[in-house]
């Protein structure tokens, strides 16, 4: 398997990120104008995104209560 082929199979597109999340392509779509959702490239005005900012993003949108990103927003328990 030669390198080119290794490095396709870490990016997808965002129609495949959009039925991996189970969501709209719209809705990435409005994460990326907002600048909320995970990392992109773009690359002649096809959007891609790479398995590593994909896992990253979802780390960091872990939760152990529903409490818990109120409290991080300054809220108060």
């Amino acid at each position: 398997m030669d390198k080119n082929n290794n490095k396709r199979k870490n990016i997808i597109t965002e129609a495949e990120l959009a039925k991996y999340w189970q969501m709209s392509e719209r809705t990435l779509q409005k994460w990326r104008s907002l600048g909320t959702g995970p990392v992109y490239i773009k690359i002649g005005g096809k959007v891609r995104y790479t398995k590593k900012a994909i896992r990253t993003y979802e780390n960091n949108r872990k939760f152990i209560s529903s409490s818990e990103r109120y409290a991080e927003k300054g809220g108060k328990k």
